[in-house]
């Protein structure tokens, strides 16, 4: 058995998800990947217009801790916090292949919206947050704008990410 470092509940061996808050097993415990219900944070306003010239920039002191970004599902009202540490990946789980993306949208109906394995990456680049489409069989979309493979592209709180046709909406803080 092994424990949720999340919410210290008891968990089977090889699980990846705890069946009690949803956060991932895998990994180190500084990264949290939980599923909230939209129920507990009401959603506030509307999506401000896509501004290209303007990207979110983060000024964050070097002893600081890193910055954090939410993706929200918009059909299931999930809501993934992760750290801006890193490239961070978006796709479907593949065991057999081994790909495990850092967003797991698989559990979202990712395969039936045409989400890629390796769909997309966000990462976070002259303190500015970024999405850069992987060459996706379906696309990727912001603010209903199809993003060109491999080149990244500004991002902004609020923003509509779509993946295939799966609706993401980022957020920061």
């Amino acid at each position: 058995m092994q424990r949720c470092t999340h919410c210290n509940a008891q968990q089977l061996d090889g699980a990846i998800f705890c069946s009690e808050c949803g956060a991932s097993l895998l990994g180190s415990p500084q990264r949290r990947e939980t599923t909230a219900s939209l129920n507990r944070a009401a959603a506030t306003g509307e999506a401000t217009a896509f501004e290209m010239s303007e990207p979110l920039v983060i000024d964050a002191p070097a002893t600081s801790v890193a910055p954090t970004f939410t993706l929200v599902v918009i059909n299931s009202g999930r809501r993934i916090t992760l750290e801006a540490t890193d490239n961070l990946l978006i796709g479907r789980k593949d065991n057999q292949r081994g790909i495990y993306p850092d967003v797991d949208l698989g559990l979202d109906g990712g395969y039936d919206a045409g989400v890629s394995r390796r769909h997309a990456m966000i990462s976070l680049q002259n303190g500015a947050y970024c999405i850069e489409d992987l060459a996706s069989a379906n696309g990727t979309f912001v603010n209903g704008r199809r993003l060109p493979p491999q080149e990244p592209f500004p991002i902004r709180p609020g923003d509509e990410l779509k993946l295939g046709t799966l609706l993401l909406r980022f957020e920061v803080g």
